[in-house]
């Protein structure tokens, strides 16, 4: 499906019925990243899934911006247009990160949150460097193309934990990785990597809705950033998923799925307390 906005398409898909969850991709994805999980999930939620600006079938008109306040616009609008009032959110890697600020953007339209394999942003000693390395690859994706890039991306070690699952299943993962477009992954980066986003730790303490932060065993700078963030809210849990790297839900998607089921029955109930727990 499309939303057409003043200066984008967006492209979007929604499964299921009942209360909302909004799935937010990380960076080279699409939302057709999330379908697995969706598969394995029990019944009753209604998925709304978006391919978030830079990435997928979504565009954007010449000089468009891909940022993190116009991804949470796009949210925004796609919610009215489907008469969603408020949603529960999840988001990966860069997903996460949109996740994190719409929640302390918007929090009145976020009814839970949950993270996998993020953080808030980067200590401000190492956001320059961050922002320049980001645009060195902004500039080698157009030099070199998307294929070039999707083979040196695939092949960095924070997804190294995608081999597990053979190589029918990282050629599929590189399949849908190939179906971006260069100036739109560039976009993205310029606009909504580490090193251009607004460190958002101390708006952190605002959030009152339930939140779990998720994070792969094997991925232990974000084994600590999901701890930091949990102990950072007032209703946070930091889920630490064992035999794990940093891409949790497509390398164990049923012990996502089980992490994911219990974190939307606990908000539906009454929310979470702080606490830290590991899941095997």
């Amino acid at each position: 499906m499309i939303l057409e906005r003043e200066d984008a398409r967006l492209s979007y898909f929604v499964a299921g019925d009942g209360p909302p969850v909004t799935l937010l991709h990380g960076f080279t994805q699409s939302g057709r990243s999330w379908r697995e999980v969706i598969a394995r999930m029990p019944e009753g939620w209604r998925w709304i899934v978006p391919d978030l600006r830079g990435h997928g079938d979504t565009q954007t008109r010449h000089g468009a911006l891909c940022s993190m306040d116009a991804c949470s616009s796009d949210l925004a609008a796609l919610w009215d247009d489907l008469g969603v009032e408020r949603s529960h959110v999840a988001g990966y890697s860069m997903g996460g990160r949109l996740a994190l600020h719409v929640a302390t953007r918007r929090p009145d339209r976020v009814l839970s949150l949950l993270t996998v394999g993020a953080h808030a942003g980067l200590d401000e000693g190492a956001r320059e460097g961050r922002r320049q390395g980001d645009e060195a690859l902004a500039e080698r994706i157009e030099r070199d193309g998307v294929e070039a890039f999707v083979d040196y991306w695939g092949a960095l070690p924070l997804f190294a934990g995608l081999e597990r699952r053979g190589p029918a299943y990282v050629a599929q993962v590189r399949a849908e990785r190939l179906q971006n477009h260069a100036a739109g992954l560039a976009c993205s980066l310029r606009g909504m990597g580490a090193g251009v986003m607004e460190p958002l730790w101390d708006d952190l303490g605002g959030l009152r809705m339930p939140c779990t932060f998720v994070a792969g065993q094997l991925d232990h700078g974000y084994v600590a950033s999901a701890r930091r963030l949990a102990a950072s809210v007032a209703h946070g849990r930091a889920e630490i998923v064992q035999r794990a790297g940093h891409s949790v839900h497509q390398e164990r998607p049923d012990a996502f799925a089980r992490v994911l089921a219990t974190h939307l029955e606990a908000a539906t109930a009454a929310g979470v307390s702080s606490s830290s727990s590991t899941l095997d």
